[in-house]
């Protein structure tokens, strides 16, 4: 059964906690401490590592903790074993037991490194690093190149994920961690080279560090992990078992983005030279040249989905799981549009800032009663329409040539507009195919049955200077639960501010 729609904790960067994106209280609901002030402070940075269906998993510098917002009781986790730094996840389902489950697999092998060669002399301003980089390992003797490809190539067609996949596994009903080995049920699976090669994966040559880590979600009984590499684990909690399901094929899914370099040369002014304006168009095609779909997991009405964006571009499947008529699971496109002309739309109202909205971040969290309403306004104050169709949802936009100036803004017809050039999926609604996107701070929910797109209101943490240390990384549905297992501590606070 779906839970109740609270809101969306958002892990940002350069920001020390998580923040809850929520919507305005009301009296009568739960209290929701979103800056988690009932938990104590080891260290001076937290973030949310995962959510499940009430609970949050909880990194604060060296100590795990398992909380509830809603009850305010919590956990710390004992220390987890050498070998498993892999991202944890929390499984949690109130309607088969209040006991849950913090998984943790064996540290994915990463693709080997050229050893530094203490004969070869380093530029200065490399030195301090302990891998070369992509211009120093162009320029290494070839032989030593050659070497290193062939170890790449060996060791990458290794079978991943493993036939035994072994994690570690802390349960709340024994307290403590221990050894868990999940057995593949059939001979899909891909390898060590799919995993590398991915371009969000930590041996991406392009990751950088707003590079988000895969998401997991809890469905009928099953869990899902989306993996570096393309693919889904589907694991089983009562016989220990997992499948591998590859995630849709993008090949040909996307329209790239068109630059005319005369939009750049039109900028050229007295201070702002033809070559100036050239070395913008090139660095901005590099930009585009270089930019992957992102693909992200979540679960909402219909089950699984499997969401790739690219600039205003989204895909959404479903999948369907193995039955009689259908021997292996399938993706089923669901929707697929371009949102940008809805965006601008947008963006070029001149009363946008007086919409009025129903959600915002941290929202009635200054004393110590503060509330949080668990509820989702579904009204269609603010809409705007979009073309669209029954069934596979194909949004007309615009896929020509656009004038987009870097991450920061448009440009239209010399006006100039606060809106990026791509958006987030902060995630799903739990029982409405509702997604919420995120475009310069602003949330908004779109509507896949009828392409709708409503404002929702601003997440721009209060106080931060520079929109680069606030970027959004990641972003969690938050479900509120009023039952669970974990201790209360309330009588013995220490917690931090």
């Amino acid at each position: 059964m779906a839970r109740r729609l609270c809101g969306i904790f958002i892990n940002y960067v350069g920001q020390e906690r998580p923040y809850l994106f929520s919507r305005q209280p009301e009296r009568a609901a739960p209290r929701i401490d979103g800056k988690l002030r009932f938990l104590p402070r080891s260290g001076l940075w937290r973030e949310l590592a995962h959510h499940s269906n009430g609970l949050l998993l909880i990194q604060d510098w060296e100590k795990m903790y398992v909380c509830n917002p809603a009850t305010r009781r919590w956990m710390d986790l004992p220390p987890r074993p050498k070998g498993f730094a892999d991202a944890e996840h929390l499984v949690f389902d109130p309607t088969v037991s209040l006991h849950y489950e913090v998984i943790s697999f064996a540290e994915t092998p990463r693709k080997p490194k050229i050893p530094i060669q203490p004969d070869i002399k380093r530029p200065s301003w490399c030195r301090s690093s302990r891998d070369y980089t992509q211009e120093e390992i162009r320029n290494l003797p070839s032989a030593l190149r050659a070497k290193h490809d062939r170890e790449v190539e060996i060791k990458g067609s290794v079978e991943w994920p493993p036939s035994s996949y072994v994690a570690q596994v802390f349960s709340s009903k024994s307290g403590q961690w221990d050894e868990r080995v999940y057995v593949r049920e059939d001979d899909v699976a891909g390898t060590l080279g799919d995993v590398w090669s991915d371009p969000w994966g930590p041996d991406s040559e392009t990751l950088s560090y707003y590079a988000p880590r895969r998401n997991a979600v809890h469905w009928q009984g099953a869990f899902y992990i989306h993996c570096h590499g393309g693919f889904v684990m589907r694991l089983s909690q009562l016989d220990h078992k997992y499948k591998v399901i590859k995630t849709p094929r993008l090949d040909n899914v996307f329209t790239q983005r068109k630059l005319d370099v005369n939009d750049f040369l039109r900028k050229e002014t007295p201070y702002r030279d033809k070559e100036y304006c050239l070395r913008d168009f090139q660095i901005e095609q590099d930009y585009v040249d270089t930019k992957k779909p992102s693909v992200h997991l979540g679960k909402s009405e219909h089950g699984i989905y499997c969401t790739a964006l690219l600039w205003h571009q989204l895909h959404i499947w479903v999948l369907h799981e193995a039955s009689e008529s259908r021997s292996i699971p399938e993706w089923e496109l669901k929707h697929k549009a371009d949102i940008k002309s809805s965006f601008l739309q947008h963006y070029l109202r001149e009363d946008r800032k007086e919409i009025e909205t129903s959600w915002s971040l941290d929202c009635g969290m200054e004393g110590s009663d503060d509330q949080i309403d668990c509820g989702w306004d579904s009204s269609d104050d603010g809409v705007t329409n979009v073309k669209g169709d029954d069934g596979v949802t194909n949004v007309e936009g615009d896929n020509g040539v656009t004038n987009v100036e870097g991450d920061d803004g448009v440009d239209n017809d010399d006006r100039y507009i606060p809106m990026r050039c791509d958006m987030d999926l902060l995630g799903y609604h739990p029982s409405k195919e509702i997604a919420f996107l995120g475009n310069c701070f602003d949330g908004f929910a779109y509507y896949l049955g009828t392409s709708k797109l409503q404002y929702i209101g601003r997440f721009y943490p209060i106080g931060c200077m520079h929109i680069m240390v606030a970027a959004t990384h990641e972003s969690f549905i938050y479900t509120p639960c009023m039952d669970d297992l974990l201790p209360d501590h309330k009588s013995n606070i220490t917690n931090g501010k």
